[in-house]
């Protein structure tokens, strides 16, 4: 499957998702809360840097964890490491909670705050991949798409679980 087709079947699932229906589809659909808890590394989109019209975290390598206590934390590299969900806890845990910042999940959407920046919030549209799609499409993986508050989708992330 060639960039082009992946590219034109990730806009395709994304607009079934967003614009169809709460409950998703046969090729996935919002996260339910327990599926969203945990820990995520982020992969590499073939043509990221022409997909993303913004890039908002330019380090390449990226961690993340969403607890049940509605925290969101992040981790960035220039340097890729092999981190377990062990690592990522104890390495998380070092981290003040009061500075972290939120997340809530409605639906297909997934908001995050700062309480230490004014009027600071993020607007994901996020999806679950319930089957593979090609070779980094995979069943389990997590699609978020930043929104720039008008509407218009600026940075795509996709998300792999680690265990």
């Amino acid at each position: 499957m060639t960039v082009k087709n992946t590219i034109i079947i990730l806009f395709a699932f994304l607009s079934f998702s967003v614009f169809g229906q709460e409950k998703g589809s046969e090729a996935g659909g919002p996260p339910k809360l327990s599926e969203l808890l945990g820990f995520w590394k982020k992969v590499e989109l073939p043509n990221e840097d022409k997909l993303n019209k913004s890039n908002p975290w330019p380090q390449k390598f990226q961690w993340f964890a969403f607890y049940e206590n509605g925290k969101v934390y992040s981790m960035m590299s220039d340097q890729d490491s092999d981190y377990s969900a062990k690592d990522l806890k104890e390495i998380f845990a070092t981290l003040p909670t009061d500075k972290t910042p939120n997340y809530k999940l409605d639906g297909q959407f997934l908001t995050i705050d700062n309480k230490d920046i004014k009027d600071y919030q993020e607007l994901w549209g996020v999806n679950l991949f319930a089957v593979d799609i090609n070779d980094f499409f995979k069943k389990g993986n997590l699609i978020m798409t930043l929104d720039d508050g008008n509407g218009n989708v600026i940075y795509y992330r996709l998300l792999q679980r680690i265990e």
